[in-house]
């Protein structure tokens, strides 16, 4: 696999425009055979990256292969398959994203008809549609990654129980009602009988460390009080590192409401 650095440059973007014209001149031949005779062939062969060309071949969507269009093609597929370091910041408005981009990156853009001012409707769709794109494949980035902490918790309290004597598992709440309040529901031990234990699950992999808390899961919290915790896994590490916290600890850091404006989330930080 060619780096996204590689993937991403006029070089690359050109040599699939000539694969992709030698393909519907040639439709027997094979993309690796495509290649094969441009190396033989073409004079230009060498001015082009075409190992990250066949790859970006395979990634984006059949398209025109002139004007704006083919640019956008290839610049959706790199997006959408490789999410660039440039990505988060697409969805910043359209000038701050362009005012962050190197020069060669911002030449692509630019090549594509993307920072033309005033934009016309169909770059605003193209904007609108990858800016929507790009949110669905974060989302679910972000979800994958919650539900390894989920998973990462409910294993550790299993083991945590098993060394306890208990040997009913914990249950991953979260996975099938996401509107408890909690994550994971565990057991200290205690007599006569056993006691819940509430866990929050949160991944994090911001610096400084931070995590955020629901105004949903806090009422939660309030209600439980000394049976809550917060497990909040450092998915920098690897592997990851679990830091707990109490709702004693939490609360400091929880706002409060004033006048009609209520909280909804909250930005905890982690070393406090």
């Amino acid at each position: 696999m060619v780096t996204t650095e590689r993937l991403f440059t006029m070089s690359s973007f050109e040599g699939m425009r000539l694969i992709r014209r030698n393909l519907n001149e040639s439709p027997h031949l094979s993309a690796d055979e495509i290649v094969a005779s441009i190396w033989l062939t073409e004079p230009d062969a060498q001015s082009l990256d075409l190992e990250a060309s066949r790859e970006l071949h395979d990634i984006v969507d059949r398209c025109d292969l002139d004007g704006h269009e083919f640019y956008r093609h290839c610049i959706r597929g790199v997006v959408l398959t490789r999410f660039p370091i440039w990505v988060k910041t697409m969805r910043l408005g359209r000038q701050v994203f362009a005012a962050k981009l190197g020069e060669d990156d911002y030449t692509i853009f630019d090549s594509a008809g993307l920072l033309v001012s005033p934009p016309s409707a169909d770059v605003v769709e193209w904007w609108d549609t990858i800016g929507h794109e790009v949110k669905l494949e974060t989302d679910l980035e972000k979800m994958a990654q919650a539900r390894v902490a989920e998973k990462l918790s409910w294993d550790c309290e299993k083991q945590r129980l098993l060394d306890l004597g208990i040997e009913t598992d914990p249950v991953w709440v979260g996975l099938d009602d996401n509107t408890a309040g909690y994550d994971v529901l565990s057991y200290e031990l205690s007599v006569p009988e056993n006691t819940n234990k509430l866990i929050e699950v949160k991944s994090t992999v911001a610096s400084p460390l931070r995590f955020f808390v629901t105004r949903h899961e806090w009422n939660q919290a309030l209600k439980s009080k000394d049976a809550y915790f917060f497990h909040v896994w450092d998915m920098q590490k690897n592997p990851p590192v679990l830091h707990i916290r109490t709702v004693a600890q939490v609360e400091p850091h929880i706002p409060t409401d004033n006048e009609k404006g209520k909280w909804s989330n909250a930005e905890i930080p982690l070393g406090a």
